[in-house]
C-alpha cells in the first residue's frame, strides 16, 4: 500500500484536518461516510430526489469551503447535519411543496384492496409529513429516521432540548390527528 493511507481508519476530525490541507481522499471519505444520511434527511424533508441531491452536494461544498475553519471540538455529524438542515429549510421556503408522484414499492399482495389501502396510507402519510411546519418535520426526521437523541437534535437545530420535545409532541399529535381515518 506504500504511502497511501487508509482513510477509513481515521476519525472525522482527522479527515477534516487533512481536507483543510488539501487532501481530496480525506474529503472523499467524509462524503462516503455521511452522504447517505444527508440524502435521506433531505429527501424525507423535501420529498424530491433531485432537490435532495442538490442539498447534499451544496452541504459538502460548504463543508469543503469551511474545512480550514472547522473546530475539532465540534462533532462532525451534528455539524454536517446542521448545514443540511439549514439548506433543506431554505429549499422548502423557495418553492411550493412537491408531493411524490409515485408511491413507494410495496411487497406484492394477494389482495388488491389491501395493496390499495397501503398505497393510500403511504401517500396520506407523505402529504401529512410534508405539510408539517418545517421545524416540526425536521425534528421528527432527525429523531425518528436518523435515530438521534433529543440533545443531538437540539444541537443540530440550534435550540433547546425542551423545544425539541415540544416540536416532537406537536408533530406527533398532528400526524395522529390527520392519520386517524387510517387506523
Amino acid at each position: 500500500m506504500g504511502f497511501k493511507r487508509k482513510f477509513t481508519e481515521h476519525s472525522d476530525d482527522i479527515l477534516m484536518q487533512l481536507a483543510a490541507r488539501g487532501s481530496e481522499q480525506a474529503f472523499e471519505e467524509l462524503i462516503n461516510r455521511h452522504q447517505p444520511a444527508i440524502l435521506n434527511l433531505a429527501f424525507r424533508f423535501l420529498g424530491d430526489e433531485q432537490e435532495a441531491k442538490d442539498v447534499a452536494q451544496e452541504t459538502f461544498l460548504r463543508v469543503f469551503i469551511a474545512a480550514d475553519r472547522y473546530q475539532a471540538s465540534t462533532r462532525f455529524r451534528p455539524y454536517v447535519l446542521r448545514i443540511a438542515k439549514n439548506l433543506c429549510i431554505d429549499y422548502a421556503r423557495k418553492r411550493k411543496p412537491l408531493y411524490l408522484a409515485d408511491p413507494p414499492d410495496h411487497p406484492d399482495s394477494s389482495d388488491p384492496a389491501t395493496e390499495m389501502e397501503l398505497v393510500q396510507l403511504s401517500e396520506a402519510l407523505r402529504k401529512t409529513m410534508l405539510a408539517l411546519p418545517d421545524t416540526q418535520r425536521m425534528a421528527l426526521l432527525l429523531n425518528h429516521f436518523e435515530g438521534l437523541r433529543y440533545a443531538e437534535v437540539a444541537d443540530i437545530m440550534e435550540t433547546s432540548i425542551s423545544a425539541v420535545e415540544s416540536l416532537l409532541v406537536r408533530a406527533k399529535r398532528t400526524l395522529r390527528e390527520k392519520m386517524k381515518n387510517f387506523r
